[in-house]
């Protein structure tokens, strides 16, 4: 047996959105929280899950922490996921022209990017100007990012804010993306699989190095073919599908994934499925739940700015939750941490249409 649903709708895209920035925004801020835990998503260490098992046997009410902290991250794949899935939706009938396509992308990312530079500058000064410190502004990080070539730049990807990395990855998708859509048209899903092998092989081969000079193929559209490949693949079918058996299969890959590194390899598409085989009935429940569908959607609308900004807004909320170091004030602390990021996402949003109406350029959506 089977469960089917059909594909997402526009409204359902946001949702999925929403579920996803949520956990990357609560993710960012409980992992840098002392005792830090760890997480694989970068690269792989087994003490990691060992260290958050041991911290949760040891104090189970700190449970959102160390849930968020080691499995948030992985809400980047639902981004990952639906970018390629979306694209491939919207271009399911239709010829995609690489330079307009390319146009239309930078267009709609970049100056929103460019609208969170802006900000991450200003509190820069007015925390120099208040302290009566220099001001640093990581002049070459800054540049890198903004050339959109940092994930190629030793030891810059995570630089200056660390969730800026997604900035590069998604030009490089971006980028390729045309000519992946245009090799599934001709050569069907063997070329996917071989673009995933591809992948895999080359993290097992060239990451190892790459990690030693300060770079990572993770940081870069390489180490996401596979979710990338499954998404293009899933776009193209008559409906949402996935079986049983190919749930229990990711299951049992994703928890191998945990403790053994070339499970682990494979984990994050495994994640996507399992992600797929329960999206389904819970997005069924919109009518039960309409002010917790109305959230996500609200979220989910923000994801780009909330992404871009939450990096450098959580300091102040992090060193008060250090500071006190109870599990009920950290998880009060994430949740105002979310509350102001939501906020001045809101602001920067409005800010952003704006210009654009002015330019007569749309929205990013």
């Amino acid at each position: 047996m089977r469960y089917q649903n059909q594909h997402f709708t526009a409204l359902q895209t946001e949702v999925l959105k929403g579920l996803g920035i949520l956990m990357i925004v609560l993710h960012n801020f409980f992992h840098v929280l002392l005792p830090v835990v760890g997480e694989n998503e970068f690269s792989f260490s087994p003490e990691n899950f060992e260290r958050f098992l041991s911290a949760l046997l040891a104090s189970p009410f700190d449970i959102a922490r160390l849930f968020f902290s080691y499995f948030g991250h992985l809400g980047v794949h639902v981004f990952v996921f639906l970018s390629a899935y979306g694209l491939t939706r919207k271009y399911l009938d239709q010829e995609i022209k690489p330079v307009e396509f390319w146009k239309s992308r930078f267009s709609r990312i970049y100056p929103s990017f460019a609208l969170c530079v802006v900000l991450f500058v200003m509190i820069k000064i007015s925390k120099a100007v208040i302290s009566g410190q220099s001001i640093d502004f990581s002049w070459w990080s800054l540049l890198w990012k903004l050339l959109l070539v940092s994930n190629f730049i030793p030891g810059e990807a995570m630089m200056p804010s660390g969730p800026w990395w997604f900035i590069s990855f998604i030009m490089q998708f971006y980028l390729i993306y045309p000519w992946l859509l245009a090799i599934y048209r001709r050569r069907g899903l063997p070329a996917l699989l071989l673009l995933s092998a591809g992948s895999i092989a080359l993290e097992i081969i060239a990451n190892p190095m790459l990690i030693v000079h300060g770079l990572n193929i993770n940081h870069m559209v390489f180490g996401h073919l596979p979710v990338i490949c499954l998404a293009v693949f899933t776009a193209h079918q008559k409906r949402i599908e996935v079986s049983h058996a190919v749930t229990l299969l990711a299951i049992a890959v994703f928890i191998a994934g945990s403790r053994f590194e070339y499970a682990w390899l494979l984990s994050d598409a495994a994640f996507t499925l399992m992600f797929l085989k329960v999206i389904g009935p819970i997005l069924s429940m919109q009518n039960r739940l309409p002010t917790v569908f109305t959230f996500l959607t609200f979220s989910g609308a923000l994801s780009f700015q909330m992404f871009m900004v939450n990096g450098f807004l959580r300091p102040p909320f992090v060193k008060f939750a250090e500071n006190h170091g109870a599990w009920w004030i950290n998880n009060l602390s994430a949740l105002a941490a979310l509350a102001f990021t939501m906020m001045v996402a809101y602001g920067l949003r409005f800010v952003d249409d704006r210009l654009r109406q002015k330019s007569f350029r749309p929205a990013f959506g």
